[in-house]
């Protein structure tokens, strides 16, 4: 059997199985917080089945968000949402701190599975404080 060519490699992707797009979750956000999601995905570097997945914390910073085609103000909505359904845990909220800026932290979460039913834990991202 021949070796495959560097061509025939499969570029990088961010794998969203009918799962999560069949899920009350997906379904019930807004057009743009949809579109970002995979961008938050792909923001942890490693196979869709690891565990630590759900437990690196990441960043995805307005101006990246920008370049995503998403304004700053959208984007403000697109982080309450995915934390409102359960794509995305908040770490740290990253605002004006002394005389610079920090960026907010992130985790992915699969709470979104449990959306709508009894067992969901919800957290909002209006009320969240830093530990």
């Amino acid at each position: 059997m021949a070796r495959p060519k560097k061509s025939d490699k499969i570029p990088p992707f961010v794998p969203l199985t009918l799962h999560t797009l069949n899920s009350k979750a997906y379904m019930e956000l807004p057009y743009a917080a949809a579109k970002m999601l995979p961008y938050f995905m792909a923001k942890v570097k490693m196979k869709y089945n690891d565990p630590a997945r759900y437990t690196t914390s990441f960043t995805l910073t307005f101006s990246e968000a920008e370049r995503y085609g998403c304004s700053r103000s959208t984007f403000s909505h697109v982080i309450r949402d995915l934390v409102r359904v359960g794509f995305i845990d908040p770490v740290k909220k990253g605002g004006l701190r002394g005389t610079g800026l920090t960026s907010s932290s992130f985790k992915l979460s699969n709470r979104w599975e449990d959306f709508r039913t009894p067992t969901f834990r919800e957290i909002r991202w209006e009320t969240f404080l830093n530990w």
